[in-house]
């Protein structure tokens, strides 16, 4: 069966402690953070090739978004905000072009915003700023009330497709 055409209409990124905190009237981008499995280059002395092993860990996550003007709630509490980091939402709303239902998407992400960068100032244009997050510790995306998939560095979970993948490893380790 053919996959349906999902497009991605409304964005918005708050944190998730604050609903108050919308950014839906300046955000202009929002990247969820990129999947990269790590892996593990191997060459044997007697084998014909090189094999990238797929390993049961991923990159580090950096998500990403941009809104127009200045956002001094972010600069107010660059880094960390208390002492700790925060836990974002980053929400948007995907069309299924086939049905025309509107499907809800939460990505929730504990990290710290460690780059802002503002772009070049024209004079009668709104300035655009950048922001990125590191040290990501957490993060779950839920479409249509599914979940997508969920990390979290502290509780050595990675649960992708409804499996913990970790499971087997927290028991074998007695953790």
């Amino acid at each position: 069966m053919a996959q349906d055409i999902l497009i991605m209409e409304e964005v918005d990124v708050r944190r998730a402690d604050d609903s108050d905190d919308t950014r839906v009237f300046t955000i202009n981008k929002m990247a969820l953070p990129g999947l990269k499995r790590k892996t593990s280059e191997h060459t044997p002395g007697g084998g014909t090739g090189t094999v990238n092993f797929a390993l049961p860990m991923i990159d580090a996550l950096e998500p990403k978004f941009s809104v127009k003007g200045v956002d001094l709630d972010v600069l107010r509490k660059f880094g960390f905000s208390a002492g700790t980091n925060d836990k974002w939402t980053f929400a948007s709303t995907l069309r299924n072009k086939k049905t025309n239902r509107l499907l809800p998407v939460r990505a929730t992400i504990q990290g710290v915003v460690c780059e802002w960068s503002p772009g070049e100032h024209t004079p009668g244009e709104l300035i655009d700023c950048d922001h990125s997050l590191m040290e990501v510790t957490y993060y779950e995306l839920v479409v249509n009330n599914e979940q997508i998939f969920k990390w979290s560095f502290y509780t050595r979970e990675w649960i992708h497709g409804g499996t913990d993948v970790f499971a087997e490893y927290r028991a074998a380790l007695g953790v």
